[in-house]
């Protein structure tokens, strides 16, 4: 399993022109008018989090240096069927994740 430190805010909602009968034509802006947002408490908490978890380091220490110990002893085995294994599902989920063609 791979573990991606990257933790993206999900994408903001896009504001869509509804069309009826002016025939897609949008209002035009009045004078002194502005879009706002405004962000509920626990949105802004959230985002605190998500910038706080992106920051977390995820390395298992011992076993990297349980590794690094069997790599420089030469008791270091590889399994070669749970590499080809994991090779064939990452392989399958990349495919999964392709675009088709049409």
């Amino acid at each position: 399993m791979k573990i991606d430190k990257r933790i993206t805010p999900p994408a903001a909602a896009k504001a869509t022109a509804v069309k009826g009968k002016g025939g897609g034509k949008s209002p035009a802006p009045t004078a002194g008018s502005s879009d706002s947002l405004t962000l509920t408490e626990s949105s802004t908490h959230i985002r605190e989090l998500e910038s706080q978890l992106a920051s977390v380091d995820v390395t298992d220490i011992g076993k990297v240096e349980s590794v690094k110990a069997a790599l420089a002893n030469g008791t270091f085995a590889v399994d070669a069927e749970v590499v080809a294994d994991r090779l064939i599902d990452h392989t399958k989920e990349a495919l999964r994740k392709r675009p088709r063609k049409k």
